[in-house]
């Protein structure tokens, strides 16, 4: 599977240190996990598609960053059907000892706006185990959820 990102016509969005450590470590960590059943990268699952917003990859970032979301460094690296690499991984919870957590991926589009997946699951801070093995995972909780969020701050969102 080709692992691209399509980066916007100005270059005006560039990856975070976080997004670009992980893209580079997470691979490297995958391949020495995945023979014993383990996986630091995998595919992103078309179902957990929030929608498109038409703004810039740093735009997105500062309204996640309002909205009292919090930037992810420990999720493993989402692959689109197509090869691009996730731009970002997000997480908000209503405090850290939450047993639920909401996870968005970001995945910057040619056109310069970016793609929102979203995923209800077990905080990794709270159940770990729980977490890793995808136990109680909820796409459709999490795209309804992050739908919710997006709609009640006034942020136009479209699904193509």
């Amino acid at each position: 599977m080709a692992t691209t990102d399509r980066p916007t016509p100005d270059g005006a969005d560039a990856i975070d240190l976080t997004t670009r450590v992980r893209r580079r470590i997470l691979p490297v960590l995958h391949r020495l996990k995945a023979p014993l059943g383990g996986y630091a990268i995998c595919r992103q699952h078309p179902a957990e598609y929030v929608g498109t917003l038409k703004r810039t990859l740093e735009t997105v970032r500062s309204l996640l960053e309002d909205l009292a979301f919090e930037l992810e460094p420990i999720a493993s690296l989402k692959i689109h059907d197509d090869g691009r690499r996730s731009a970002g991984s997000w997480v908000r919870r209503e405090s850290p000892l939450s047993r639920w957590q909401l996870h968005v991926t970001l995945f910057r589009t040619g056109a310069g706006a970016v793609e929102v997946f979203a995923h209800r699951e077990h905080s990794w801070l709270r159940h770990p185990y729980k977490h890793y093995t995808q136990d109680g995972w909820d796409s459709q909780g999490g795209v309804d959820r992050m739908r919710s969020i997006l709609s009640a701050h006034g942020v136009p969102f479209w699904i193509e």
